[in-house]
């Protein structure tokens, strides 16, 4: 049944966010609502779906813009650094690994099933995210990098701006992973 699920990449305000509508089966989970909260709910309604939860990878301002508003509006359960290890809603199951380093509150969301990984801005292609604004650390950035160099090099990486890239890719042209 996980095959079914759906992917969706908005690019949304302020920054060029990657927000990601989930989709399985009639259910939706939206990744990082940066902002325009209509542009979610036209692909949620393009697709048929009801949102049944929201995945947030860390709480900077340009990933959670329209999450009052959809919590508010949908009644959903949020999922975030509070919720970690293994989740399962509807027809998602998805695991919730702290990476912090960019912030401290930054989480991935691992579907191993289906082998893609929401990592917010924990790593972007070819680099890293940031870990000199407020809550950033170097050590705690070294320590999620080294978990994640353990994992399935066939896993698909979706992060927060940018290109999708995959961990196998990073092994081998990501500097910050070697």
């Amino acid at each position: 049944w996980w095959r079914s699920m759906k992917i969706i990449r908005e690019i949304l305000e302020p920054l060029d966010n990657n927000c990601y509508i989930l989709v399985n089966n009639g259910y939706a989970l939206v990744v990082d609502p940066s902002r325009e909260v209509e542009k979610i709910e036209d692909v949620l309604k393009s697709q048929n779906a009801l949102l049944v939860g929201i995945l947030v990878t860390h709480y900077h301002y340009d990933h959670v813009g329209a999450l009052d508003s959809l919590v508010k509006k949908y009644n959903v359960s949020v999922y975030d650094y509070k919720t970690i290890g293994k989740q399962k809603i509807k027809n998602f199951k998805f695991e919730v690994i702290p990476t912090k380093g960019h912030s401290k509150d930054s989480v991935s969301f691992y579907f191993k099933e289906s082998n893609d990984m929401f990592v917010g801005d924990f790593i972007f292609y070819e680099t890293i995210g940031r870990t000199d604004l407020e809550g950033g650390d170097n050590e705690e950035m070294a320590y999620s990098l080294s978990s994640l160099r353990k994992m399935n090099e066939k896993i698909k990486l979706y992060p927060g701006h940018g290109f999708t890239t995959t961990l196998l890719h990073e092994l081998e042209c990501n500097p910050y992973l070697w």
